[in-house]
């Protein structure tokens, strides 16, 4: 327990260091997010061949890297967030092809003897589909989930018209990064320590034994308070930014995103028991792996950006 607080802390003040850099040095914020992306993929293929669905060996890794190389390629060019968006889609869909043809043409003869293919007894043109549906699978989740941090990173810079004169010299980027952590974290934090003192009826113990409808409720709370409290501290100082926001929109910001935060968790805790481990990793020691570690940060990404639209653009 006390190792676990230990990490627990040191997690934080890496979170918050990361925060920091993000305003002066965002490309090395980028690096970051792009090595948490690599582990992330790594481990969840590895859950995926425990679950009896492997993926192409080193593929989900491969189209990881080739996501995020296009995107900073994208970013250094000046391109719009739409154009970005769109070839990221294509090198995800050619990449798929040429996986599903590339192990059908020149793996057959291996996959025959496949053990995964004997116990499915599947032929091996529908073996090959099922990886390449594997691989696609690593690559959706969560590579491009995480790419949206990417795009939260770099908002200020994606050609948002809009959003670029409503908000001025605020530092978006980082507006955004905030809002997401801080309502994941405090979720976690608040559904953890309630539910662990109220306790109360379980929701869904065949996926996550320790979940309870109070921690559920106290978790929501968490969110909501996150996401209101950053927008009183970035329109505290950045009152011209964010003339245009109400309060109450926050709430809800902060309680729709509490919901898909333990969505997350709970997406990811069904992948484990399914592959019947308790962790997807080690790398965070007793807090397990990056996928244990963002998991909930991984789903709010794409719905914190889509909110920042909504409100700025």
């Amino acid at each position: 327990m006390k190792d676990k607080v230990k990490v627990g802390l040191a997690l934080a003040l890496c979170l918050i260091a990361c925060l920091v850099i993000e305003y002066f040095y965002k490309y090395v914020f980028d690096f970051v997010i792009f090595l948490l992306s690599i582990l992330a993929v790594k481990e969840f293929a590895k859950l995926q061949l425990k679950s009896g669905m492997p993926t192409y060996s080193y593929c989900p890794e491969v189209a990881c890297c080739l996501v995020f190389l296009t995107s900073f390629v994208g970013f250094l060019c000046g391109l719009s967030a739409i154009i970005i968006l769109l070839i990221v889609i294509a090198v995800v869909v050619a990449f798929y092809l040429i996986v599903f043809l590339g192990g059908f043409l020149f793996f057959s003869k291996q996959m025959k003897d496949d053990k995964f293919r004997d116990v499915a007894n599947m032929s091996v043109k529908r073996f090959a589909f099922f990886k390449a549906n594997n691989t696609l699978a690593s690559i959706l989740y969560p590579t491009l989930m995480m790419f949206f941090l990417y795009y939260i990173n770099h908002i200020d810079y994606l050609g948002l018209s809009g959003l670029d004169a409503k908000t001025g010299d605020a530092p978006m980027g980082l507006f955004g990064l905030v809002l997401l952590f801080s309502i994941t974290v405090l979720t976690d934090t608040f559904a953890m320590l309630f539910g662990t003192w109220i306790k109360g009826k379980k929701i869904f113990p065949k996926i996550s034994p320790k979940k309870t409808l109070s921690g559920a409720l106290f978790g929501l709370l968490g969110g909501i308070i996150g996401a209101t409290i950053t927008y009183i501290i970035f329109g505290a100082i950045f009152s011209q930014a964010f003339f245009s926001v109400h309060f109450w929109q926050f709430i809800i910001i902060g309680f729709v995103g509490s919901i898909v935060a333990q969505a997350g968790d709970l997406f990811e805790s069904f992948v484990k028991r399914k592959a019947n481990v308790k962790d997807a990793g080690d790398f965070f020691r007793s807090h397990g792996g990056v996928l244990d570690r963002l998991d909930s940060a991984i789903f709010v990404a794409p719905y914190v950006f889509i909110c920042l639209l909504f409100l700025f653009a």
